[in-house]
């Protein structure tokens, strides 16, 4: 063979091994320029998503705790202890028994009183259903037995709820919560059961329901959905999520028996959320250690970041599968990154028009990390805005005002201050919306809200509760003083009418005040001050009612229609 040959030969051969190190240098190069994009998109959606899971968390925190406070609130009314004292020889020994039960229920006139009050009291509390429950496990009287006066076994009166497990809790002296879907409506909702206590002896228990439909906002996000504490998913951004279990959970285990208790279902397609372990196969150039971070879902191509929060006081869990966003721009910028480098390896020809084209590219990475960067911090200003103050009328959120009622508690037991808690509700709101529509309803909110800021303190606070229900906290003031400041926002606000309304929307105020007392817990202050301004309600509205720290009962109501 000549060196002609070899000429020949070599220089093909030669050519092809240069093009495979430039083509496998290039690809190290890529790696690396592509794996510093995904660690600034990781970053900066990983932010993204802990903020909405913790608002996510917050929110749902928040909501339940509301929800808790009502039927504790009503087991310690005298109304209710006396029904369930009354009503303690009602008992049944079988399913034949109820409805002989359920007529002599209906025929009480006392205990169809008791009905219409927690008729009433539902409608005002917005809770889906409240029921009162003997020791016996009897349902007494049903806030649905109003809409249902022939006794139709939606309202419950007269059956035994012993089976439920939340109730089997309350009566053995717990407070109780759980998920549940219903056994007549078949609506899925929260179930919060409250021990009721006479005398010191266990009578009964106040059941109240919160249906799901009402809790929706707690997955607004795409990708959110909550679970329980058996691991089904009982809401969800996707409504095809819902009624899947998670995997490993204590669903799988319970018997098909106890699935149709709770749940009226026997079987939950299991969701699974688990490592992308086939990521570094589409993908080789992604660190080990990054892709141990990203998850994936069935029908979901994207890997995507996980984030769950549990322990919300109570046996709910939120949850987000957040796809990552840049994961198409990344395999493409992958792709193209690969042949840049390996043409400018490849040939000084190209030299120039590869390095004008690389910086083309990084500008335009940078600028896209800026707007990311940018709309984080838009979004974490919106999400602060959003948490400190109702978006209508300015006052303060009811979790930023919550917040502040315990910050304060705090401080005033510190210094030895006295601290005071005023409930404030519009009377005949609904009649304002329904006559002058709810853009006037919106203005008296508003001038609600303006007429408490010119009349109390920059010290003070006030903090939209929900609907026309505000919280008022006024620190360093003691009982008699608050009265006093609350009875004049209440006079000033009928003797100062908003321009923004007809003459003829008459706007008065209930107001419930009370004083923080030395071993007062944030959900005692604001429950003694629902009482008082219960009371105002009752008391014929346009009112304001205090209720001393150290009074531990709620005053005597005669009209409990009158809300």
């Amino acid at each position: 063979m000549n060196r002609t040959t070899l000429r020949q030969i070599a220089g093909p051969v030669s050519f092809a091994l240069i093009v495979l190190v430039c083509w496998f240098v290039a690809g190290m190069v890529a790696d690396r320029m592509v794996q510093q994009e995904l660690d600034a998109a990781l970053r900066t959606q990983r932010q993204m998503s802990m903020s909405i899971v913790d608002n996510m968390a917050e929110v749902i925190a928040s909501d339940l705790a509301m929800s808790r406070a009502i039927p504790a609130t009503m087991a310690e009314m005298d109304v209710v202890q006396r029904a369930l004292v009354q009503a303690q020889n009602y008992a049944a020994n079988s399913e034949t028994a109820e409805p002989a039960l359920r007529a002599a229920l209906l025929n009480n006139p006392r205990m169809t009183s008791v009905s219409k009050f927690l008729h009433d009291a539902q409608g005002f509390s917005g809770l889906d259903q409240i029921w009162i429950v003997n020791a016996n496990g009897i349902c007494v009287a049903s806030s649905s037995t109003i809409d249902n006066p022939d006794g139709a076994q939606q309202s419950f009166v007269g059956v035994d709820m012993r089976a439920r497990g939340y109730l089997t809790n309350a009566l053995l002296g717990a407070f109780a919560e759980a998920y549940g879907v219903g056994r007549a409506s078949g609506e899925p909702g929260i179930f919060i059961a409250a021990p009721v206590y006479a005398d010191g002896l266990l009578v009964g228990a106040v059941v109240a329901k919160v249906g799901i439909a009402r809790l929706r906002h707690w997955v607004a996000h795409a990708g959110t959905f909550v679970a329980d504490d058996n691991g089904v998913i009982i809401m969800a951004h996707n409504s095809e999520l819902e009624g899947h279990a998670l995997p490993n959970t204590r669903v799988t285990q319970m018997t098909a028996a106890e699935r149709r208790l709770i749940y009226r279902r026997e079987t939950f397609p299991e969701m699974l959320i688990r490592e992308d372990t086939e990521l570094r196969e589409r993908a080789p150039w992604v660190p080990a250690a990054v892709a141990g971070q990203l998850f994936g879902m069935s029908r979901q191509p994207a890997p995507a970041l996980y984030q769950s929060r549990s322990g919300l006081n109570s046996g709910l869990s939120a949850h987000l599968v957040d796809p990552l966003a840049a994961w198409p721009e990344l395999l493409r910028n992958h792709k193209r990154d690969h042949l840049l480098v390996f043409l400018t390896l490849a040939g000084t020809v190209a030299l120039a028009w590869v390095i004008t084209v690389s910086y083309v590219r990084e500008r335009r990475h940078h600028r896209a990390t800026r707007d990311l960067a940018e709309q984080l911090q838009s979004a974490n200003t919106l999400l602060s805005a959003e948490a400190r103050h109702d978006a209508l009328t300015g006052a303060l959120s009811r979790r930023y005002f919550l917040d502040l009622l315990r910050r304060e508690i705090e401080r005033a037991r510190a210094n030895h201050e006295p601290v005071c808690m005023a409930i404030a509700d519009l009377d005949h709101f609904k009649q304002i919306n329904d006559r002058f529509g709810h853009a006037s309803g919106d203005r008296a909110l508003e001038h609600f809200v303006d007429t408490c800021r010119a009349e109390l303190r920059s010290s003070d606070a006030i903090g939209r509760l929900g609907g026309e229900e505000f919280g008022l906290l006024l620190p360093a003031t003691d009982l008699a003083s608050g009265r006093d400041v609350v009875e004049r926002l209440r006079l000033r606000l009928k003797a100062v009418p908003s321009p923004k309304l007809p003459a003829s929307a008459g706007l008065s105020v209930s107001i419930g005040i009370t004083e923080l007392s030395p071993d007062d817990l944030p959900e005692r202050i604001m429950s003694r001050a629902d009482t008082a301004l219960y009371a105002a309600k009752t008391g014929g509205r346009d009112r304001t009612e205090a209720l001393p720290p150290d009074d531990t009962a709620p005053p005597t109501r005669t009209a409990v229609n009158a809300w």
